[in-house]
């Protein structure tokens, strides 16, 4: 075997991400609204997870605490989120897309979706379903790891 064959997975996982990251950016100029791809992906974080916490958004996205609360409070003036005190903890506040944002990442979630459909349109289902299996599988291993 290669030895050089698992960093090469590795390297291959990282450029398809770029990849799809630099063709997403390109939808975005046209339905992000202006809005800059960190916060995007603040708002598409928010819309699959609503009602999690400022710090599991600082633990999901290893930014700065302080940048992200920044970054927060700009979407929240501008109408996108929705920032409220947990029932059980008033001092931790909870994120929430505002109708405004709900509409917006629905608008981004169909375009993402529609993009990774047209790259893929080479691929039989059973190709894609066997290949999310593997990452998955890769996915569990690298959790696993000490």
């Amino acid at each position: 075997m290669n030895s050089s064959l698992p960093a090469d997975i590795f390297e291959v996982m990282h450029e398809l991400l770029h990849l799809f990251r630099a063709r997403m950016r390109d939808e975005l100029e046209h339905a992000g609204e202006g809005l800059t791809l960190n916060e995007v992906r603040v708002l598409m974080f928010v819309g699959r997870h609503p009602g999690r916490t400022q710090k599991e958004l600082v633990d999901h996205s290893h930014k700065d605490k302080a940048q992200l609360a920044r970054m927060l409070a700009q979407l929240q003036e501008q109408g996108w989120l929705e920032r409220e005190p947990d029932a059980r903890d008033r001092r931790v506040r909870c994120l929430r897309l505002s109708a405004q944002g709900q509409a917006l990442f629905d608008r981004l979630h169909q375009a993402r979706q529609a993009l990774a459909a047209r790259l893929l349109k080479d691929w039989e289902p059973a190709a894609q379903q066997q290949l999310m299996a593997l990452l998955e599988r890769a996915r569990g291993s690298v959790q696993a790891a000490p």
